[in-house]
């Protein structure tokens, strides 16, 4: 458990792995934490695994973001402080838009990306947000519902409902803001480096429409379907979200 001082702000970080040579930056999406992704990614071999919580997220204080570009200044700042390089960055969702604008952005330090349950625009519904602002609990309830495919586990739903009914309405009304000004339709053409996108065949919020879209439009890109997962796709199916991750890493070229 770490904390580091980011553009002023401390930011809550767990690192796994003792691979010097392989950095791994996680990236959770809207109203999410460093929990959104599976344990099982800290033993990938020859990697440190970054988990990190975005301000106003889990354990790092301070106000969220209602904006994109935002939220991938602050994460260009954190791999700059902590001296990465030849990273890889994986974002989930609102993470996923995150590591998109960085990889267009096209900074030095980044080899790779992976891209879960995300999109080139990820458009929330106007009833959502309205229902976050006016009726938080019941948002919540609506939310959880949704995020999770068929072969979820109840107790991990109520989990989630939990989790999600800690994290202050706010921060989750401007993620969903900052989804709602999203939109890279035309630009991905601009990404250069290997990209792996990840998608669930049950996802009912970034349908995998949305995956095979990336796939076609970033050059080089490969789509890998995990069956019977939802929006949850990382911690619904760990073990096969590993190794989605472990051999789109063994294609890399060799540094």
């Amino acid at each position: 458990m770490t904390v580091v001082e980011v553009m002023g702000e401390s930011l809550y970080y767990e690192c796994h792995g003792d691979g010097e040579e392989c950095p791994i930056v996680l990236v959770h999406g809207a109203g999410g934490d460093h929990s959104h992704w599976p344990v099982e990614l800290g033993d990938l071999p020859g990697c440190r695994v970054f988990y990190l919580d975005l301000p106003g997220h889990g354990q790092s204080p301070g106000p969220g973001r209602d904006n994109v570009p935002a939220y991938a200044e602050l994460i260009a700042r954190f791999i700059e402080t902590l001296g990465l390089s030849q990273v890889i960055l994986c974002g989930h969702s609102m993470g996923g838009a995150i590591v998109l604008t960085l990889a267009v952005q096209r900074p030095d330090w980044l080899q790779a990306i992976v891209v879960a349950g995300s999109g080139a625009r990820l458009k929330v519904l106007p009833s959502l947000v309205e229902q976050v602002e006016s009726d938080y609990p019941t948002a919540v309830t609506a939310l959880c519902h949704n995020l999770f495919g068929p072969d979820a586990a109840p107790e991990r739903v109520a989990e989630e409902r939990v989790r999600y009914a800690r994290t202050p309405w706010r921060i989750v009304r401007d993620d969903f803001l900052a989804c709602n000004g999203f939109d890279l339709m035309g630009q991905l053409a601009d990404i250069d480096v290997p990209t792996l996108v990840v998608g669930g065949d049950s996802d009912l919020l970034t349908p995998l429409k949305y995956g095979q879209f990336l796939k076609d439009q970033i050059p080089g890109a490969r789509l890998a379907i995990i069956g019977r997962a939802g929006h949850m796709l990382a911690i619904e199916k760990p073990v096969e979200f590993k190794a989605c991750v472990e051999e789109f890493l063994g294609s890399l070229p060799v540094r």
